[in-house]
């Protein structure tokens, strides 16, 4: 037997589940708390995980839900309890990203992000949440991002869901902690995923803003090959996850220092240089 699998043989396993985890951070987290012996339910909605040859890939079992379908995130659910485990961790990380300016952005577009990036965590939180205030214990850890106080050019759907975020979770911590449910927000800067590659492009409708398109385009794509190793990005958020006590933290230099750069300067100079930065 798999020397981690055997990890497992204890009546009651360390349960976690992981969303939009099919690739990316969301795999490398579960993958994360594989080694350290969680059994790993990663859900997507193509229902796989790239463990690939990984070793611990037997401790993380692919599961199909959609959080933006309330019935497929409890048939999720049901299917964990089926195994006679319940949710020791839950990670909310499903999320989509496609950049654009809000003029050309389809409605449609812009409210499947608010969809996915903010009701889906609302609606996940919501239906694990009944099981960890009965036995008064579980982590809620959900993904954020640096767009949030930092709302950067051709993300304004993006970083108005994960600002939506910051607030709803600063005010559901106080009603959880009470039952011994820890709310806690990971707040990453840029990693080396292929989230934004992987984006929909949006048809260009005006030549206005050809220029702009092309100036983003170039400057997102060198910020994510700048980013933080994806591997990297988990273990820590991971780790911070299982040991740390804060409601909220910044992991990356550029969710360091921005934030206190925005803070430092005055308004007019942040954007001026947030222009010059993007080309724009």
């Amino acid at each position: 037997m798999n020397s981690a699998v055997s990890k497992f043989a204890p009546a009651h396993p360390h349960v976690a589940l992981v969303t939009g985890a099919s690739g990316g951070l969301g795999a490398a987290m579960a993958r994360a708390l594989a080694r350290k012996g969680w059994h790993v339910f990663a859900t997507s909605r193509s229902a796989r995980s790239d463990a690939g040859e990984d070793p611990v890939e037997e401790n993380v079992d692919p599961l199909f839900m959609d959080v933006t379908q309330e019935s497929s995130i409890r048939a999720a659910l049901a299917r964990v309890s089926e195994r006679g485990l319940v949710i020791d961790l839950l990670i909310n990380n499903a999320g989509i990203n496609v950049s654009g300016v809000v003029e050309e952005m389809p409605r449609e577009q812009g409210r499947a992000i608010m969809d996915t990036n903010f009701y889906g965590v609302v609606d996940t939180i919501r239906a694990v949440l009944p099981q960890m205030r009965e036995r008064r214990r579980g982590t809620i850890l959900t993904i954020g991002s640096l767009a949030a106080f930092v709302a950067p050019p051709g993300e304004a759907y993006y970083a108005a869901a994960k600002n939506a975020l910051e607030g709803f979770l600063e005010s559901f911590q106080y009603e959880a902690t009470p039952f011994g449910v820890r709310v806690c927000l990971a707040e990453p800067g840029f990693i080396r995923t292929n989230l934004a590659r992987r984006a929909v492009d949006i048809p260009a409708s005006f030549a206005d803003y050809d220029n702009v398109r092309a100036a983003l385009k170039q400057h997102w794509a060198g910020a994510i090959d700048a980013g933080m190793p994806v591997n990297e990005m988990a273990e820590r958020i991971v780790n911070w996850a299982l040991t740390g006590r804060s409601f909220r933290k910044r992991f990356g230099p550029d969710a360091l220092w921005v934030p206190i750069a925005k803070l430092l300067m005055p308004e007019a100079v942040f954007f001026s240089v947030t222009r010059r930065k993007f080309g724009i």
